[in-house]
Parts: C-alpha cells; sequence; structure tokens
C-alpha cells in the first residue's frame, strides 16, 4: 500500500519539481529572515522591512524562467532593482492619493507589456508590481528604503545559493528523476486499467485513463527538453537518450490499447496486470528478464499481441534506465563545452523574441491586449476596493492583476477568478482559525507561515485554489506577526478579493475580449499545421533518402501544440457543456490520436521506406503528401476540396494494402506502417465531420 502511494506521489510531480521548487522557496525565504531579521534588531529598525526580502526571494525561485541557467542567474541578480526602485517610487507618491493610483496603473500596464521582450522581462517587471504592492501594504518612510533595498539584495542571493548551488538543477540529476518518474507513471497507468477492470462501465476511470496517459507524454516531452541541456554527451548519446524515451513513452502507450480490449472482452479478466506490476517493481537491471517471463506466460495464454508489447515495455524501461546510468562517467563537459550551447540557445531566444510579426501591430499584439485589460481591470478594482475599504483597496488591485497573469482568454479568466475566490474563502476561515490560536507566539508563528509557503508553491502550476487558500492563511499569521490580525481584517481581504475577480471578469469580458473559443480554434490550426509541416517532412526524407531521420524533434512540437490546445480547451470541456463541451471532447480526443499515432509512425516509417521498391515508395510520399494536405485543408489552408482528398487518401491506402498483403513474409514494419496511416486517415476524415467538410454519414476514408 505505501508503495502505491509513494509511486501516486512521484507520478504526479515529474523529477519531483514543484517539491524541490517548494524546498527553495521556503529555504531562501527562512534564509533571507535568517539574516534580515537579527540585522534589523540590531540595527532598531522596524522588523516588517524584511518582508521585502522574502517577497523578492519567492519570486527569484518561481517568476525567473530563463532557458539558460547563466541567464536566470542574471535574472536573479537584477530582481532587486526594479522591486526597489518601485518601493521608492511608491513611498514618495504616497502623501498624494491621486498621484499614487496613477502611478500605480501605469506600473502595472508596464509591469505586463514588458511581457514582450522575453522571460527576464516578465519576471522583472513582476517583481516591479509587487514592490509597489507591498510598499502601500507596508507604509514604510523614505528612510527605510534603502534598508529594504538591502532586504531585497539578501532576498536575491539567498535565492541563488538554494538555485545555483545547495538544490541546484543539474540536467542529470533531473534525467535520473524522470526515469524514476516514468516508472511511476507506467506503474499508475497499469493501476488505472486495474481500477478500470474492476468498474469496466466507469466514465470517470476510463478518462482518468487517458490523462495517465496525457502525463506520461508530458514528463517524456519536459525530460527531452533536459536531454538538450547536456553538455558531457555527444549528439549520438543525446539522440539515444531521446529515442529510448520515446520507446517508453510508446510501450506504455501501446500497452492500453490490448488491456483495454482485454477488459471490454465478455470475460472481463485481465490476467497480465498482477505479473505486470511486478516487474515495474524489480531492480532496473532485471526489465527485460522479469518482462520475458510475463511475455512466455501470456504467450501460453494465447494473448500474443499483449506479450509482445510486454516485451517492448521491459526492452524500453531496460535501455532508458542503462542510458541514463551511463551518464555518470560522461557528464564531464569543460567550460567551452557548457558554455557554446548556451550562448547558441541564447542567440536563438533572442532572433526569436526579435523577429517582428507584420500581421500583429498595436492593440492586436497579445501583450498589448493584456496590457490593457489588466490596467482596466486594476482600474475597476480601485474604485470597488476604495468603496469596500479605503485603506485596503489594494488587495482588489493585486486579485484583478493575478488572475489575468498566464491566461489566455475569458474562460481561463472565469476559471482562475472563480478558483482565487474559493481559495480565499476557505483560507480566510483557516487563517481566523490558525492566527487566534497562535498569535503571540513568535516562532510558532513563523515555522507555520513557512510550512504554508511550503504547500501553496507545492501546488503552484496543479492547483490555483490550493495556492490561494494556502497563500491567504499565511497572510492571517502574517497579520498576527505584524499586530493588526483580527477577523474584519480577514473579511475585508475576501471581500476586496471577490471585488478583484469580478473587476477582471468584467475587463475581459467589456476591453479588447478574446473568447475561449477564438483560442481554441487558433491553436487547432496551429496543431493541423504542425502535423501537415510533419507529414511533408516525412514524404520529402522518404522520397529523397529512402528513409526518415531527425523527425523526434517534430514529434515533439507536435505534442507540445497538443497540450496548448487541450490547455485552452480546458475551461469549456470543464463546465461540461452538452453540446459544444461533448464535440470538443471528441475534437480534443481525436488529436490526441493524431499524436499518438504519428508518435508511432516516426519509429517504423524508416524501417518501412528501406525495405521497399522505389514504386511502393512513390506510393507511400503521394500517402503522406495527401494526408499532409487534408490536415492544411482541416486548418482551412487547403487548395483543393476535402472530399477530393479523403477519396485519393482511399485509394492510396488501398494500394499500399495490396502489396503489404503479397509479402511472403509475416507483418513487417510495412503491415505496421500501412495500419498506422490507416488510423490517421481515419481521424482525419472524422475531424472533417466535426469541422463540417463531409457530410454526417458513415464512410471510410481507408481501410
Amino acid at each position: 500500500m505505501w508503495s502505491e502511494w509513494w509511486n501516486r506521489f512521484v507520478a504526479s510531480d515529474p523529477a519531483l519539481r514543484r517539491f524541490r521548487t517548494a524546498v527553495r522557496v521556503v529555504s531562501s525565504v527562512a534564509l533571507t529572515l535568517l539574516v534580515m531579521l537579527p540585522t534589523l534588531a540590531w540595527l532598531g529598525l522596524a522588523l516588517p522591512s524584511a518582508l521585502i526580502g522574502a517577497i523578492v526571494a519567492i519570486q527569484s525561485s518561481v517568476a525567473v524562467n530563463d532557458p539558460t541557467e547563466r541567464g536566470r542567474l542574471i535574472t536573479t541578480l537584477l530582481m532587486p532593482i526594479p522591486a526597489t526602485i518601485s518601493l521608492g517610487i511608491a513611498t514618495a507618491s504616497r502623501h498624494v492619493p491621486f498621484l499614487t493610483v496613477l502611478i500605480f496603473l501605469v506600473v502595472i500596464f508596464a509591469a505586463t507589456y514588458v511581457r514582450r521582450f522575453g522571460v527576464r522581462y516578465f519576471a522583472l517587471g513582476f517583481v516591479g508590481f509587487f514592490g509597489y504592492f507591498f510598499a502601500m501594504f507596508l507604509r514604510p518612510t523614505l528612510s527605510q528604503i534603502p534598508v529594504m533595498g538591502l532586504a531585497a539584495v539578501c532576498g536575491a542571493l539567498a535565492a541563488c545559493l538554494l538555485r545555483f548551488v545547495v538544490l541546484r538543477d543539474d540536467p542529470q540529476g533531473v534525467l535520473e528523476r524522470g526515469r524514476r518518474t516514468m516508472r511511476a507513471q507506467v506503474h499508475a497507468l497499469l493501476h488505472t486499467v486495474r481500477d478500470l477492470a474492476e468498474h469496466p462501465d466507469s466514465t470517470k476511470r476510463r478518462r482518468e485513463l487517458q490523462n495517465r496517459s496525457t502525463r506520461l507524454n508530458e514528463t517524456a516531452l519536459m525530460l527531452e527538453g533536459t536531454v538538450e541541456q547536456l553538455n558531457g554527451i555527444d549528439e549520438v548519446g543525446r539522440n539515444r537518450l531521446r529515442q529510448r524515451l520515446l520507446n517508453v513513452e510508446l510501450a506504455a502507450e501501446n500497452l492500453l490499447t490490448p488491456l483495454t480490449r482485454a477488459i471490454d472482452h465478455p470475460s472481463g479478466a485481465v490476467p497480465a496486470l498482477t505479473p505486470l506490476l511486478h516487474v515495474l517493481r524489480t531492480d532496473p537491471t532485471e526489465f527485460r528478464k522479469a518482462a520475458k517471463r510475463v511475455a512466455e506466460e501470456l504467450e501460453r495464454q494465447g494473448s500474443a499481441e499483449l506479450a509482445m508489447t510486454v516485451r517492448r515495455l521491459g526492452s524500453a524501461m531496460a535501455e532508458l534506465a542503462e542510458a541514463t546510468s551511463e551518464l555518470g562517467s560522461d557528464y564531464t563537459a569543460d567550460e567551452s563545452t557548457s558554455e557554446q550551447p548556451e550562448s547558441a540557445e541564447t542567440e536563438r531566444d533572442t532572433d526569436e523574441q526579435d523577429e517582428p510579426s507584420d500581421s500583429e501591430t498595436g492593440l492586436r499584439r497579445p501583450e498589448v491586449r493584456t496590457a490593457v485589460q489588466v490596467t482596466a481591470a486594476a482600474a475597476l478594482a480601485i474604485v470597488g476596493g476604495q468603496l469596500v475599504s479605503p485603506n485596503r483597496w489594494y488587495w482588489a488591485v493585486i486579485t484583478a492583476f493575478v488572475v489575468f497573469i498566464s491566461v489566455n482568454s475569458r474562460g481561463e479568466l472565469l476559471v482562475r477568478a472563480w478558483q482565487r475566490t474559493a481559495g480565499t474563502l476557505l483560507g480566510v476561515l483557516a487563517g481566523i482559525l490558525v492566527a487566534s490560536q497562535v498569535t503571540g507566539y513568535l516562532a510558532t508563528e513563523l515555522v507555520l507561515i513557512l510550512l504554508c509557503l511550503f504547500l501553496a508553491f507545492y501546488f503552484i502550476g496543479y492547483s490555483y485554489a490550493a495556492l490561494t487558500f494556502f497563500i491567504t492563511t499565511a497572510l492571517g499569521l502574517l497579520y498576527g506577526i505584524l499586530g493588526s490580525f483580527s477577523v474584519a481584517v480577514l473579511e475585508t481581504r475576501l471581500v476586496e478579493t471577490a471585488v478583484g475577480a469580478a473587476a477582471g471578469v468584467l475587463a475581459a469580458v467589456l476591453v479588447l475580449p478574446t473568447s475561449t473559443r477564438s483560442v481554441v480554434r487558433s491553436r487547432s490550426e496551429d496543431f493541423l499545421l504542425r502535423l501537415r509541416d510533419l507529414l511533408r517532412r516525412a514524404a520529402g526524407d522518404v522520397e529523397a533518402e529512402g528513409t526518415v531521420s531527425g523527425l523526434r524533434e517534430d514529434v515533439r512540437e507536435l505534442d507540445d501544440r497538443f497540450h496548448r490546445l487541450r490547455d485552452s480547451a480546458r475551461p469549456l470541456t470543464g463546465l461540461r457543456m452538452r453540446s459544444q463541451g461533448s464535440r470538443l471532447e471528441r475534437e480534443l480526443t481525436m488529436a490526441s490520436g493524431c499524436a499518438y499515432y504519428v508518435r508511432n509512425l516516426t519509429v517504423v516509417l524508416g524501417n518501412s521506406a528501406e525495405m521497399i521498391d522505389t514504386d511502393t515508395r512513390s506510393r507511400l510520399v503521394e500517402l503522406l503528401r495527401c494526408m499532409a494536405e487534408a490536415a492544411a485543408a482541416l486548418a482551412g489552408r487547403g487548395t483543393r476540396n476535402f472530399d477530393e482528398i479523403v477519396e485519393d487518401m482511399r485509394e492510396r491506402a488501398e494500394e499500399l494494402h495490396d502489396i503489404a498483403e503479397t509479402l511472403p513474409s509475416g507483418p513487417t514494419s510495412l503491415h505496421r506502417t500501412v495500419y498506422l496511416l490507416d488510423r490517421l486517415g481515419r481521424i482525419l476524415h472524422d475531424l472533417g465531420r466535426e469541422f463540417g467538410f463531409v457530410e454526417r454519414r458513415e464512410t471510410e476514408p481507408a481501410r
């Protein structure tokens, strides 16, 4: 039982990234307070000034996300500058309320707009906003600004120490933890199949099975990004690691089909589950042997397809374990080796950021649109917040600001606004309960605040409501330390949060609105165009070289586009709308199927192209190009009628079927390729029916 829960924990947090982030946040805050509190007491200055250091430490640990380690270090060291500047401006203008509000709106616009220049400016703008906000919260004097600047520097240095020395994200360590995560996720997949076998009619468990598969894909995608940072191995070694990550992912995904077939079989028995779970509990060096024993038993029971997939899974897991263990002796890059990829990556990022967009100017630019929306929401929040509390209206502003961060549509904002309000409500209740018991016990209050911070940032990116709950609870404890705790204060915080959330919703609906459906359409087109490009490239490789190579990056790009599409559709699918929601869920299922079959296709297509003659190869190329044309037509970029394209796909697929059936040997890579192309063709045809390109009738695009 304990091992099962541990596997669930590891599987839910790929490479323990959230856990390590939470530890870094809490440790950097604790270190900042450990340095600043005695220093302030010795200087005879107000202890709350140390709070600015804690805020900078938190933002430096969470908001700094430059693509290179050198970039992250530079951004972290720059964080005290905007925080201190905004602190000084807010303090200097405090005695002129109208000017304070006006400058606050300018700061909010600038902090949002600078995101267009890259992730560094996003982090600096974010901490600049919080500097201005906490100046109104703490109400310092100008004489305290230098000390607060010192606290900000201390917070940034503490974050640097934790992030780059004590808990450094070593790519080799991330990959090793990621390997254990993938193993745990495969284990969780099989446990979910077992639960489904016990409740075969459960829609919830079938959805959970799909979610588990998606998480496995996300983990593999994240780890492939980590492989790029391994400077101690050559490109051949990187390609080997990428291929093994893909092999594990595909082997696990391919297990689902035979296992779910066994569940849906009248007998309802899944005899492979118990031995499969046992395989995953063995030492990685024994994966192949254990999988072989299970496969042989399955073959004796007549489950040949399942046995073959189990062999593949055992082999893939063993190869991935061997590949990651081999890194120990290879990860010895010198200075020149480590600097070269970093500078190249930085140059590429700069090129991408500086590339102008001819079609998006002025208010059409997402950054300008968001900045205008956030500023309008903040203005509404100031008006509403002043009506609730003339002294604490800034809580409404911070809600209006943060609900817009990292959202792309009205639907996402509505979900986030609701989660923040619900989390604040529960956090207020918890804050009242906890703070009323421990107020006056400084050590206990500090420990509980650090605990709340750990839990808040452990759930960051996983549950926004949980993040808000623990932050609000910590705020109640902080008010106790500041000597201003009361039930009325937390009640005001709740009402101001509701006002800020309402202001954000109104701004999203009335000011340059971006509908969720338009974002979904845009990302759906992006996914289909990426699929088109991948199929075109595959066809070009097969035609020119007689094989395919280098498609793995294209596959991961396609996976990334699918995850973006799924995330943008979540507000609509989460509402469970009977018509729109169910249709969108069908489209997402089809898009997921496209990505799945393409991942498998890239593995077998090269072998197929090498084994066939020139005539068959040309037919394969024509089919791939037809499918690319179909994907382009679904994205609104087609040059022919969709029905004509589907008819061509059917004819080309039938020709390849006939050729495959004439082969004297048993199932070959060509058979597998034709099967995968069949499935992909069916999905493209079904998407055409959903999009209204073909009539809703039962037709077959390919056998």
